[in-house]
């Protein structure tokens, strides 16, 4: 693994190779893609069933369905995410790829570091949550912080109660917000960028584990490094797509919305269930973006071309061809 710089504009040819992701053998890339997504839904989804059908779960499911989850999320999902990298790079270099590879981290022997890379990342990230926490609490103070949980805790209350009624929240029945609450957004705003670099260096971590079986702490190490030698391109990059960003999201909350509401007229159940087969399909999109994404950033700003699965033909970055 060799961190170096990419280039200004590097994110740019990264994103438009991105979307053109499944333009090599599409059916067997969108399938494991596909399964990949619904395997990390299925924790949730007994949990939003049961709300849906009015019979809300205790406490004592919620948290053990949320502990089954938690295990997929480090067991499984990251093996999935590994598979779905090596069949991208397999199919990118022309080699007949199955949906069943997605599962070779099992019996390869590449499970444990694959696990332990995404467990280290996981503390990673838990230190950089308690880092901003405190920093909100020496800001705004710790009564602010209470009051916040306090203001969330009502509002997902609202949430859940307009759910089960089949009638949408009015924007006036929201509890006022605490004060204080804009030296809150902005610590959150301040550990946003760094909240993005450390997520993109992990996800080449587990690239170059998958990849290159290089060792889980030199892959992130390495990752982290690439990250902050291209924070620039990566800052211009994400300045650049925040309006359109907000703008597609604006436009698919809406387009949801009114399904939602249309199929509602059948029944709450209905409604809900549509509602959950367009966030799939959206997550389903935008997970293949971010794999093709992450891949081609990790080409060129992470790989040395030396492990079990380097080639020598591998292809060019970026290239519109759909």
């Amino acid at each position: 693994m060799t961190p170096r710089w990419a280039g200004l504009t590097a994110p740019f040819r990264w994103l438009i190779d991105a979307v053109d992701v499944g333009r090599h053998q599409p059916a067997v890339i969108i399938s494991a893609i596909l399964f990949t997504v619904a395997v990390g839904f299925l924790p949730s989804l007994p949990i939003q069933l049961m709300t849906l059908a009015g019979s809300p779960p205790g406490m004592a499911v919620q948290l053990l369905f949320q502990a089954i989850g938690l295990g997929v999320s480090l067991a499984i999902s990251p093996v999935l995410v590994a598979g779905v990298y090596r069949l991208l790079d397999g199919a990118e270099q022309g080699r007949p790829v199955a949906v069943a590879q997605i599962g070779d981290g099992f019996r390869d022997g590449s499970w444990g570091a694959i696990v332990l890379v995404t467990v280290l990342g996981y503390v990673l990230m838990f230190a950089i949550l308690f880092t901003m926490m405190m920093t909100m609490a020496a800001v705004a103070g710790l009564e602010t912080l209470q009051a916040l949980q306090a203001w969330l805790e009502q509002v997902m209350a609202l949430q859940a109660k307009a759910q089960e009624s089949g009638v949408p929240m009015q924007p006036d029945a929201l509890p006022k917000p605490p004060d204080g609450l804009g030296g809150v957004v902005l610590v959150l705003l301040a550990f946003l960028p760094l909240w993005s670099l450390v997520a993109l260096g992990l996800g080449w971590a587990l690239v170059s584990v998958a990849m290159r079986g290089t060792s889980p702490v030199a892959a992130i190490l390495g990752g982290l490094r690439a990250a902050a030698l291209n924070a620039l391109p990566l800052f211009v990059f994400a300045a650049a797509l925040l309006l359109p960003g907000l703008l597609v999201a604006g436009l698919f909350g809406l387009v949801v919305a009114a399904v939602v509401a249309l199929a509602s007229l059948l029944g709450p159940l209905v409604g809900g269930v549509v509602a959950m087969a367009m966030v799939l399909a959206f997550t389903v999109v935008f997970s293949a973006i971010s794999y093709g994404f992450t891949l081609n950033g990790w080409r060129a700003a992470c790989d040395d071309g030396v492990g079990p699965d380097a080639s020598s033909d591998r292809p060019e970055i970026a290239g519109f061809e759909a």
